[in-house]
């Protein structure tokens, strides 16, 4: 029983950090594209932001709304496309490391 117990706190242990590793990742990516944007809205004189379409673009990777079924979908992936990747990946990175977080136990002291 002892031994079932430790494995899955050990599990938990990994999943935590793999959330907490994936989150600052993330977090990396958006501060890469966050400074991206202000280079190029301080050079254009313009606020400019990289929408997803456009980051994933830049990757080769087509991000095409029509290629899903259901209309719903469709909006929902032409919303997101549209959303700035700095933002959008700086808000998820957040999300993923307090997910990862460790949970705080609260000893009461009984008299």
């Amino acid at each position: 029983m002892r031994f079932l117990v430790r494995l899955i706190g050990s599990l938990l242990v990994s999943v935590r950090f793999l959330l907490r590793l994936i989150g600052s990742l993330v977090v990396t990516v958006a501060v890469v594209f966050a400074v991206g944007d202000i280079a190029r809205s301080l050079a254009d004189e313009a606020t400019r932001l990289v929408s997803v379409t456009e980051a994933l673009a830049m990757m080769d990777i087509r991000f095409d709304p029509s290629g899903f079924d259901g209309a719903t979908t469709r909006m929902i992936v032409a919303e997101v496309g549209r959303w700035s990747v700095s933002i959008a990946a700086g808000i998820a990175g957040l999300v993923l490391v307090f997910a990862g977080r460790e949970r705080k136990m609260r000893h009461r002291l009984v008299r």
